[in-house]
C-alpha cells in the first residue's frame, strides 16, 4: 500500500463519495443537508493554494481520507479564523495513522500558507487523537445539541 497525499482539486472524481462519507458521518447536523448539497458544498474546496482546501489520502485509485483547512467553522467563534475538519478516514483503512498524517500534512500545509494557528472541534471530549499530536483543549462547549472540545494548535516551521 502506498499512501498519497494531494488535493481534492487534482481528483474531484471523488467528490461524490466524500460528500457521501460527509454526510453519513455528519449530516444530521446540517439542517435540510444532503448528499447534493455536501457535494455542492464541496466545490468550494477545489483549491490548491487558498483557504479552503481539502488534502485527500489516496490509494491508487481508492479515496482513503481526507481533512480540510477552512475558515470560521464554529459561529460562535467569529474571532478565531482557521480551522481543521473533516477529518475522515475510509472504515477499510482505519487503525493504519492515516488520520494522524492528514492531520499532519495539514499541519505543514497550514504553515506554508502562514497560518500560523488551527482550532478545531471533535466529539472526544479528551482531545483523543488531536492530543496525542499536540493539540490544545481550549473549552468544551454544546454546539449544535452536541458536546465537543474545541482545540487548538500553534503552527510553528
Amino acid at each position: 500500500m502506498a499512501i498519497e497525499f494531494t488535493y481534492l482539486a487534482y481528483h474531484p472524481q471523488h467528490i461524490p463519495l466524500l460528500a457521501k462519507w460527509y454526510f453519513d458521518e455528519w449530516g444530521t447536523y446540517v439542517e435540510d443537508g444532503s448528499v447534493e448539497s455536501f457535494q455542492d458544498k464541496l466545490q468550494d474546496y477545489l483549491n490548491t493554494d487558498q483557504v479552503p482546501l481539502i488534502i485527500l489520502a489516496v490509494d491508487g485509485q481508492t479515496l482513503v481520507g481526507a481533512v480540510q483547512i477552512k475558515y470560521r467553522e464554529m459561529t460562535i467563534y467569529p474571532d478565531k479564523e482557521y480551522w481543521l475538519g473533516g477529518v475522515y478516514v475510509n472504515p477499510d483503512y482505519r487503525g493504519q495513522h492515516i488520520a494522524s498524517q492528514l492531520v499532519m500534512h495539514a499541519e505543514k500545509y497550514a504553515i506554508e500558507l502562514k497560518i500560523s494557528l488551527l482550532h478545531l472541534q471533535t466529539e472526544s471530549l479528551n482531545g483523543g487523537l488531536y492530543a496525542k499530536l499536540g493539540w490544545e483543549i481550549e473549552t468544551q462547549v454544546n454546539y449544535r445539541d452536541v458536546d465537543v472540545a474545541v482545540m487548538q494548535k500553534v503552527l510553528t516551521d
